[in-house]
């Protein structure tokens, strides 16, 4: 419904046109009378209005000098003027301000609603045409910020849209939407002049190129957080940058930095603190030695401790999330091939979950359970306390040379009890699982060090290069230089 506010100093007057025309029926609300001119006024600084109806002449203040004030004061509405005589100085007047017509009393019904058709024909129209020059500009904006249009022509655009392109600095802020804040977000963007902006239908998000600084930036995220209240918002924010040729880089930035947002259920992210982790330029070094140790003693409380602190160490790093789903990716198969789940099922479940995982929650959640299974069904299987002592001196002193005899005299047991409890719980003589233990260690080091065969030979504790040699081969298949040659070949750079 449009609002109507009818202004003359005769009651009789309003009463009438109150009476004379079916407002409601043509698509019109009265919303306040006033009976001269400063009454009006008053009214339309409190409330918009779309159409006032005056007089030309009235007390206090006229018709004519109450248009005058409201357009000096920027505030916009249609007119019609009523007069009770013909006088063409007051008509070449109101017509010269923009009235949409000049009647004259006694009001002739049809006239008037003839007018105030032609009012709405006309809103319809305004309405229609800032519609159009709102989706010109935010697709102007859209391509913009996707490095989708020649400079020259953006400048061209933006100067025809009355538009600065002399900004010093840019800076794209991207915040999720929430369509019930529409209008509030929106005018809060609008009165901003520091600021463009445009809503992102297709990934329901607003963007927000800045150029007001990082002081205004941080006011008017604070100011969108008020807005969305109770409502969970989250904000990706690009780098800050010189060049309108540079906004698209700062508004992948700004995505990256939402994506990371949302896959650690923060509330924002900058990318002055993640910029290498989230564009996987740098990945923290997590280290997954107390967690092998755990895995090699079967101990599940202790297995769920140290993957706690692997999860962690990602979170306090901000690891991009591709990394973090690698990383738990090897969690993953470290307990399946340690504990020794055999089940192809399990195997291709977990690895579809982890891809589609969408939040480092989901992660966490996709780990948790896998142990709870672990920890309650037929396939758990924890070391006795005499088995997790031996475990525990071949992971701390494996590149000694150890003999079961040696150890079971330091753990004060029968050399015959310790080896027949090792092979029962293990599945592995105990020098099968210490050869086992030294080839996944010289597998690492052939693959993430510059040691040759003869240091790491001497390394993971075989005295004699041969026989390294010859329990590489049997375990794996393969020499320890074609191990790490087979692997080096599979990142070597392909020339162009």
């Amino acid at each position: 419904m449009y609002k109507v506010l009818l202004v003359d100093d005769e009651y009789m007057i309003v009463r009438g046109l109150q009476k004379l025309i079916p407002w409601e029926k043509l698509g019109f609300e009265i919303v306040g009378t006033a009976g001269n001119g400063q009454e009006a006024f008053e009214f339309v600084k409190r409330q918009k209005v779309d159409i006032v109806i005056t007089d030309v002449t009235m007390p206090i203040l006229s018709g004519i000098d109450f248009l005058k004030q409201a357009q000096e004061a920027a505030i916009f509405f249609r007119f019609i003027v009523l007069s009770g005589y013909q006088e063409f100085e007051y008509v070449k007047e109101s017509l010269q301000m923009g009235a949409e017509n000049y009647l004259i009393k006694p009001i002739n019904k049809e006239e008037l609603i003839e007018t105030l058709k032609k009012c709405i024909k006309e809103f319809e129209e305004e309405k229609l045409r800032i519609q159009g020059e709102k989706y010109l500009f935010a697709h102007l904006l859209k391509r913009w910020v996707h490095d989708d249009i020649d400079y020259m022509d953006l400048k061209k655009m933006l100067a025809a849209f009355d538009i600065s392109t002399e900004m010093k600095r840019y800076q794209v802020l991207i915040f999720t939407y929430k369509k019930k804040l529409h209008d509030q977000v929106h005018q809060l963007l609008h009165t901003n002049k520091d600021l463009y902006f445009f809503h992102h239908y297709e990934e329901d998000q607003w963007i927000v190129i800045y150029f007001g600084g990082r002081s205004g930036l941080e006011c008017l995220m604070k100011s969108i957080q008020v807005l969305y209240c109770q409502n969970k918002v989250t904000f990706g924010i690009g780098e800050e940058v010189k060049k309108m040729a540079d906004v698209s880089l700062s508004y992948e930035h700004a995505k990256s930095s939402l994506y990371l947002c949302s896959f650690y259920e923060r509330q924002q992210q900058s990318m002055d603190t993640a910029t290498a982790n989230v564009l996987n330029e740098n990945v923290p070094n997590i280290s997954f030695s107390a967690f092998k140790k755990a895995l090699g003693i079967r101990n599940i409380e202790t297995i769920q401790k140290e993957i706690k602190q692997i999860f962690t160490e990602l979170i306090e790093s901000a690891a991009s999330p591709a990394y973090t789903r690698y990383i738990i990716f090897l969690v993953f198969m470290d307990i399946y091939r340690e504990l020794e789940v055999q089940d192809e099922f399990i195997y291709e479940e977990m690895v579809e979950k982890i891809n589609k995982a969408c939040s480092f929650k989901e992660l966490q959640m996709i780990i948790k359970d896998l142990l709870d299974n672990l920890k309650y069904k037929k396939f758990r299987r924890e070391y006795s306390m005499n088995v997790q002592n031996v475990l525990k001196i071949i992971q701390e002193e494996y590149h000694e040379d150890l003999t079961l005899k040696a150890i079971a005299e330091r753990l004060h047991l029968n050399v015959m009890y310790v080896g027949q409890i090792f092979k029962k719980e293990t599945n592995k003589s105990f020098s099968q699982y210490l050869n086992h233990y030294r080839i996944k260690l010289a597998q690492n080091l052939l693959l993430n060090s510059e040691l040759n065969i003869n240091e790491i030979s001497e390394k993971i504790g075989y005295m004699s290069p041969g026989y390294f040699y010859k329990n590489f081969k049997k375990y794996c298949g393969i020499s320890p230089k074609e191990f790490r040659d087979s692997y080096q070949q599979l990142f070597e750079p392909i020339d162009e």
